[in-house]
């Protein structure tokens, strides 16, 4: 792990630019797990677990409640993930990693915590949009969209690392397009930091590839802590 957490460190401080990809495995290393029935989802969604027997947030939102309680249910998704949330640690090292380095995020988190933790809303495609308002395929995501062709073709020719944060195995929607994306790129580097069990690597890119396992914000801070300023 040592030998990875250096060879991150080098290719993250070489790079021109980074390409972010993140999806709800960051979320969970900051402490906000959708996908549990934890204290913080027995404390903003009580009502609704007693009732219907949620057992975590994404169980709620898919579920076909009655119009007045499924707005009830998003406001109190909206106070959980972004009026109550304060700034985590987790960016703030991100932000280390980046230092003054060009970069762009690509992610399928829906709770505005880029934004919140002072990352650039230019700098960002909300892949599904957010709870805050940003729907899919409307002007402003395609704004997004447009942000993120630009970046990835100013960047083409250069020394991109792709930082893959906490995307399932087998996610058809952020991570397999990015491994491709990579794979067209021969001056790009893939970086993806997950558990063991959820590292997936395409073939086309196994030599320009690197798997940081573990806690990933553990390995966050290994790998900002060493990083020259």
């Amino acid at each position: 792990m040592v030998e990875a957490i250096l060879s991150a460190q080098q290719q993250l401080q070489a790079a021109d630019a980074i390409l972010i990809s993140a999806s709800n495995g960051l979320s969970i290393a900051e402490g906000y797990h959708i996908f549990a029935d934890d204290a913080n989802f027995k404390h903003y969604f009580n009502d609704f677990r007693e009732k219907y027997g949620f057992q975590n947030l994404i169980q709620g939102l898919f579920s076909p409640l009655p119009e007045a309680e499924h707005q009830a249910y998003m406001t109190q998704v909206r106070r959980f993930l972004i009026e109550d949330y304060q700034p985590t640690d987790v960016f703030k090292t991100l932000k280390e990693i980046i230092g003054t380095k060009p970069y762009f995020v690509v992610t399928s988190n829906a709770d505005t915590h880029f934004q919140l933790n002072g990352y650039a809303p230019s700098k960002l495609w909300e892949i599904e949009g957010n709870f805050a308002g940003l729907e899919e395929r409307s002007e402003p995501w395609q704004a997004q969209y447009t942000a993120f062709q630009n970046f990835t073709q100013q960047h083409a020719d250069g020394k991109v690392v792709q930082l893959e944060l906490g995307i399932g195995a087998n996610n058809q929607l952020i991570k397999m397009p990015m491994m491709q994306l990579v794979a067209k790129q021969p001056t790009w580097q893939f970086i993806t930091l997950n558990l063991p069990q959820a590292i997936n690597i395409l073939p086309q890119i196994t030599d320009r590839s690197l798997a940081v396992t573990g806690d990933i914000k553990i390995n966050l801070q290994a790998i900002a802590k060493g990083m020259a300023r």
